[in-house]
């Protein structure tokens, strides 16, 4: 009994810590540029050594394709080539897994931008920062992260399950 106890303290430990990564998200703004009347957001969800970049943004002209990029740099300042092609754009959404970590998009300034159309490519419609410091979303809450709290309830449990094992000794 002591020993069963002990370890389902341990094998929750593990699995809360474990889980918790893999929950990361970060939800950046597309801000309207160019008076296109489009703005909305784009979610990146880590995948491991990829990221999902799923974006929603208020429809532009119906059935038009609508270029979208992840850049270095902001929006202010973007190097035109870009890092990162994403599915484009049709009817306000589109989703795209990037062979680059959440982690490594967080790092240094990048931009994700939306064009007018394949045709209207110099126009810009939309543009949004992904900078380290964004809040993330599903993985924070009042500031201490997911799997911090996380960490600190799997020591806990041991704890709990280490005294009740010197008890029922």
């Amino acid at each position: 009994m002591k020993r069963f106890v002990f370890s389902i303290g341990v094998l929750w430990s593990i699995l809360f810590v474990a889980a918790a990564p893999a929950q990361e998200t970060v939800t950046i703004t597309l801000r309207e540029q160019s008076g296109s009347g489009q703005s909305g957001t784009a979610v990146l969800r880590a995948m491991g050594d990829q990221t999902e970049v799923t974006v929603n943004i208020t429809p532009g002209p119906a059935g038009v394709d609508q270029p979208a990029h992840i850049h270095e740099g902001t929006c202010a300042n973007l190097n035109p080539k870009p890092t990162f092609p994403l599915t484009p754009i049709r009817d306000g959404r589109s989703t795209t897994t990037v062979n680059a970590k959440l982690t490594d998009l967080l790092t240094k300034p990048f931009a994700i931008n939306v064009h007018k159309s394949a045709q209207e490519v110099s126009v810009y419609v939309a543009c949004g920062e992904i900078v380290a410091a964004l809040p993330r979303t599903g993985g924070e809450s009042t500031g201490v992260p997911l799997w911090g709290g996380l960490l600190l309830l799997s020591v806990l449990l041991i704890g709990v399950s280490y005294a009740l094992r010197r008890r029922l000794a």
